[in-house]
């Protein structure tokens, strides 16, 4: 069965009283009142790893009514940096909502494309990312001091590496499967992302040939180089992420096929979203001169990444082979 949220989402329907069981597992990190996080805590290595991650540098995750969720759902992209002050990732109540109709109709289905159309979703993976990274970029601050040595330059630097964190474990995530029709809604209810059938076949390929680390390594490049443009991958873009993760030759097509899904973020998203953030924030110049820098060309800057992504690697999915 394909993954992606297609047409044939909506040809069929599941019991909800089915979805509810499948997401009644013991899980102690998850948030029971988010339908489908305790089944993705207990199934989905990389989204559980992260969670845990998160939790442990102090993040806690809240849907009590208070004035930054209130703005969190309603103009999510003016509250990430509220979240990163002040340790709190915001979320939906989304458990409860459908228990109560259960009680009310216990042989309740529905489509999984009618749930994903009319369920409101939850990104606490996403700004979970966002403060695993910054916590572990925070511990490197000396020699982001030395690449980076103006407090607003370092800043969009910390967070378009976050936000390519961010991209990065959300796409891995899709891979992961124990149940596909379970899989598939419940990630794309608790993600920005979702399964699809012909990325995951790409990236488990690549895996197959080159392991889970080079694998992790030139996404999360990729998705840092597509923060930073509205265009595609040309020759200089690739020759830069080849440089970074230390690509030979033979891994040319692997490289390839990597950086263009890297490069399949939404378009709307680089194009307005990311920039529109940090000129909120007042960081526009910035921003657009990171965007100009072509950063990772820089033999030190290289240096850096490396240690910044095996240090995330370690947390999102386990410690690199040497």
């Amino acid at each position: 069965m394909k993954m992606s949220k297609g047409r044939h989402w909506h040809d069929f329907a599941v019991p909800l009283a089915w979805l509810a069981e499948l997401d009644n597992c013991p899980s102690p990190d998850a948030l029971a009142d988010a339908f489908g996080d305790r089944y993705l805590c207990s199934h989905n290595p990389i989204f559980a790893n992260v969670r845990r991650a998160a939790l442990k540098f102090g993040y806690r995750f809240s849907a009590e009514d208070t004035p930054l969720w209130r703005d969190y759902h309603a103009f999510g992209l003016t509250t990430l940096h509220q979240i990163l002050a002040s340790g709190v990732i915001p979320y939906r109540d989304t458990g409860n909502t459908l228990r109560r109709l259960l009680e009310h109709n216990p042989k309740a289905a529905l489509s999984p494309g009618f749930i994903l159309a009319n369920l409101k979703p939850n990104h606490a993976f996403h700004e979970s990312a966002h403060g695993v990274a910054c916590s572990l970029l925070r511990r490197m601050d000396q020699a982001l001091r030395v690449l980076a040595p103006g407090e607003r330059e370092r800043f969009v630097l910390v967070a378009t590496f976050a936000e390519s964190f961010a991209n990065t474990v959300e796409t891995l995530g899709t891979l992961c499967r124990a149940q596909p029709i379970s899989d598939a809604l419940f990630y794309s209810l608790n993600s920005y992302m979702a399964p699809q059938e012909k990325r995951t076949e790409l990236l488990d390929k690549a895996c197959a040939e080159t392991g889970e680390y080079l694998r992790f390594t030139l996404l999360f490049l990729a998705s840092f180089e597509a923060n930073l443009t509205t265009a595609g991958p040309d020759d200089h873009v690739r020759e830069r992420i080849g440089l970074a993760a230390g690509c030979n030759a033979d891994q040319a097509r692997v490289l390839d096929d990597i950086t263009k899904t890297g490069f399949n973020l939404n378009a709307g998203f680089r194009d307005t979203t990311t920039p529109m953030y940090f000129e909120l924030l007042g960081y526009k110049r910035e921003y657009i001169a990171l965007t100009q820098a072509g950063w990772l060309s820089d033999p030190d800057h290289q240096q850096f990444i490396r240690t910044l992504i095996a240090t995330l690697f370690d947390a999102a999915i386990g410690s690199p082979v040497a």
